[in-house]
């Protein structure tokens, strides 16, 4: 990309952002947010939910409602599958509105005197009703605790995609915009690069995803004694990196019925439907599943992706993890990337399709990378100073408790 077109997407991206924040509403949001930096805050944390469902909100809200009065804690559900999820383990929450209706001024009103907000996403301003939401939580103490997607591939959300694709200026903007968090959670190895360039924060937080804190501490399940795989891929960035996904999900599929191993499919949230219809006629001996929980993990042999972060997450649980890179030339077109080679050394690679069924079986059998997998794992924790987990409920608490 030259460098007057470079310029030039620049230019889009704060178009983009001004766009955003001042679409359908101009005024609302900025006078919203002027008001939120001045009025007194109230003992409150409200804990912003994924879209998402990354998990690191909700285990947070459950370990914070413990230790908070229902008057100091809020969960911020995205809808109503979120509200319910919040009631059914007694914790305080409502779903944001922009319509006059009962509670509503009440929620507001929470909002802009909260002390702390936690995000756990990047689409915070997607909508005017969320860019509303962020406004009248501007003048809170702002902690975010997604980081973006890391693994032996590890996608990039920040500047490098100016010379990506302008489908991907929102990324981008996320990182130029003035919208920024006082606190970031980051491992150390990539907390400069992440809250500098990725997701712009004041300070890091050294913790690892929040949701695997629980598990972590939970020990690890007896495994099945019947091998169950997970296939579990990102969202593609393109139609030919739909077409390569389907492919591969395919062979996987063919792979274990003539192993007779059990397959679940757990797609991207994001994903089109039709790649679901498509991987659906083609794995009928598999089960597409909606979601997948951390604690789940530990119910699979081996966990097959391509470059989403639940790599990431089996690497620290111990569990196998087969990282299909078949469309790694076209998709970091696309994507730029972070490869991790520590990552990739405890990872079972296939880099051509002749190659996933022994990598797979690798994996599922004699494990040689189990060791490997350990020590990585004992690097990453060795480095937070504290127990998974400890260092972020740390920062929210002292975040309440802060008289400035």
């Amino acid at each position: 990309m030259g460098l007057l077109t470079t310029e030039l997407r620049k230019v889009q991206l704060v178009v983009f952002d001004r766009l955003m924040r001042s679409s359908k509403n101009p005024d609302q949001a900025r006078l919203l947010a002027a008001a939120s930096k001045q009025i007194p805050k109230d003992r409150r944390v409200v804990i912003v939910d994924s879209d998402l469902a990354y998990g690191n909100a909700r285990a947070l809200a459950v370990d914070l409602s413990e230790l908070l009065g229902d008057d100091e804690l809020l969960f911020l559900a995205h809808d109503q599958k979120g509200l319910a999820w919040a009631k059914s383990h007694d914790i305080p929450t409502a779903v944001f509105s922009t319509k006059s209706q009962a509670g509503a001024a009440k929620l507001w009103d929470q909002l802009i005197r909260a002390k702390v907000s936690v995000y756990d996403s990047h689409n915070w301003w997607r909508s005017s009703d969320q860019l509303l939401q962020r406004s009248l939580l501007e003048g809170s103490y702002k902690i975010q605790l997604w980081h973006g997607a890391t693994g032996p591939v590890g996608k990039v959300f920040g500047l490098e995609r100016l010379n990506a694709a302008k489908t991907f200026w929102h990324f981008t903007a996320v990182a130029t915009s003035s919208v920024d968090f006082d606190e970031l959670v980051n491992e150390p190895s990539q907390a400069r690069y992440r809250s500098t360039r990725s997701m712009p924060a004041q300070k890091s937080i050294y913790d690892i995803e929040y949701r695997l804190a629980q598990v972590l501490k939970s020990g690890l399940p007896i495994k099945n004694e019947q091998i169950r795989i997970l296939v579990a891929p990102t969202y593609s960035e393109s139609s030919a990196g739909e077409e390569v996904l389907v492919n591969w999900i395919s062979e996987v599929g063919k792979i274990a019925k003539q192993n007779n191993w059990k397959i679940d499919i757990a797609l991207h949230p994001g994903a089109k439907p039709r790649v679901a219809k498509l991987i659906k006629r083609k794995t009928r001996n598999a089960s597409l599943v909606t979601g997948m929980e951390t604690s789940r993990l530990h119910n699979y042999s081996a966990v097959v992706t391509d470059f989403s972060g639940i790599a990431h997450d089996c690497l620290l649980l111990n569990i196998p993890i087969v990282s299909v890179w078949l469309d790694l030339a076209h998709y970091q077109e696309l994507c730029p990337v972070l490869t991790d080679e520590d990552q990739v050394a405890a990872s079972y690679v296939v880099r051509s399709l002749s190659e996933l069924g022994e990598q797979i079986s690798q994996a599922v059998n004699a494990d040689p990378h189990t060791s490997v997998r350990k020590t990585y794992a004992s690097s990453v924790f060795s480095q937070l100073g504290a127990e998974p987990g400890v260092n972020t409920k740390t920062a929210v608490l002292a975040a309440l408790d802060f008289e400035s």
